[in-house]
């Protein structure tokens, strides 16, 4: 499959990773095992590492939050930016991890965890030697995540005014 093809269907499954084959193949003009091998090869070099449900936790009554950090970081000799994201995308809270730049080194996104929990991973992470600096901020309304738009769920209270 030639690249023009591949990133088509890296963006269909994008879009939706449920997508079956039969239908993949349909509207790429593409036989059914044509696109089966090449998911299997999108899988085998680690193109395609995953499907997730995108969950829309705040319609939930689940009061975990996750939280955005901003990490500055000193590095000296023979310690690079590689070998410090090392040591903080191990840690279990970490969902994600970006090299920026900027006026910080690392920007984080933490799963979603009781509040006392992101405190603890703070101070962990603020103990590292090469982490100069953290900045927190907790994510309170969640309105589009990676293209899908959630609605907030609705109040049906009455406005008041005088």
């Amino acid at each position: 499959m030639d690249n023009e093809k591949r990133y088509e269907l890296l963006r269909l499954l994008e879009e939706d990773a449920s997508i079956k084959v039969e239908t993949l193949a349909a509207l790429m003009q593409e036989a059914p095992r044509t696109i089966e091998e090449e998911l299997d090869h999108l899988h085998q070099e680690g193109i395609l590492s995953g499907t997730q449900a995108m969950v829309n936790w705040d319609a939930t009554d689940n009061e975990q939050v996750s939280a955005v950090v901003e990490v500055s970081v000193n590095l000296h000799k023979e310690v690079t930016y590689q070998r410090v994201a090392e040591s903080i995308y191990r840690f279990e809270e970490v969902e994600a991890m970006y090299l920026m730049s900027g006026a910080y080194d690392y920007l984080l996104i933490t799963k979603r965890l009781p509040m006392h929990a992101i405190s603890r991973f703070i101070n962990k992470l603020a103990t590292l030697d090469e982490v100069s600096g953290t900045s927190t901020h907790i994510v309170m309304q969640r309105y589009k995540d990676h293209g899908t738009i959630f609605k907030a769920p609705t109040d049906d209270r009455l406005v008041i005014s005088r």
